[in-house]
């Protein structure tokens, strides 16, 4: 079976929008393979997978899988799709239904025992999904509020896998998570309102 889960690559300043196909067939000797120019970051996520699937009790296919990243031509780096690829394997065996699966950008990083770990690139990410219409993002709880003062999109962060799962297959529903931009800037301003001890020097041109 086939299923899609969109995540995202960041490249400078840039988040790029990157399908995460992923394909299950039971014909043939197990392997599990990534393919669209992943670094080796990508390719040692096939271990943590395996193993956070494991540890929550999901029982990892013994089958051909093949993970596509697109755009192939597109060099993908960093741990952040383990979340969807792991996502993708789940959809694929049929215990999510793919429906929402194309209206939500998912990153994170997977620990062994299934925890969500944070990404880099979290409001370039969700200004990515904004600009391209999708209904919300996905990530760790310790990128929300950075993904959160992009207005118009909803940020749902995740502690776990089995709660992405969870809220993906429609048994929960989570709440997106809010942040108050005014007072998070007053709180964190090194500025002071008065001004009277500033004192300026100008140098003096001869």
């Amino acid at each position: 079976m086939l299923s899609k889960v969109l995540s995202a690559h960041v490249i400078g300043i840039d988040a790029h929008l990157v399908e995460v196909e992923v394909d299950i067939s039971s014909k043939g000797l197990p392997h599990f393979s990534i393919v669209g120019l992943p670094d080796a970051a990508v390719k040692e996520s096939r271990d943590r997978i395996k193993a956070a699937l494991k540890n929550i009790g999901f029982n990892f296919p013994l089958k051909q899988i093949t993970v596509n990243l697109a755009p192939a031509d597109l060099k993908k780096e960093g741990s952040s799709f383990d979340l969807p690829i792991a996502v993708g394997i789940i959809a694929a065996e049929g215990v999510i239904n793919p429906r929402l699966l194309g209206s939500f950008i998912l990153a994170g990083e997977l620990s062994l025992d299934g925890k969500v770990k944070p990404v880099r690139g979290a409001l370039s990410i969700a200004l990515e999904a904004k600009r391209r219409g999708l209904k919300g993002v996905l990530l760790p709880v310790e990128n929300a509020a950075e993904a959160a003062v992009v207005d118009g999109i909803s940020i749902y962060h995740m502690i776990s896998l089995p709660e992405a799962v969870e809220f993906l297959g429609g048994v929960s529903e989570g709440k997106p998570f809010t942040v108050d931009i005014s007072s998070a800037m007053s709180e964190s301003s090194i500025y002071e309102d008065d001004f009277s001890d500033v004192k300026l020097y100008l140098p003096v041109l001869i």
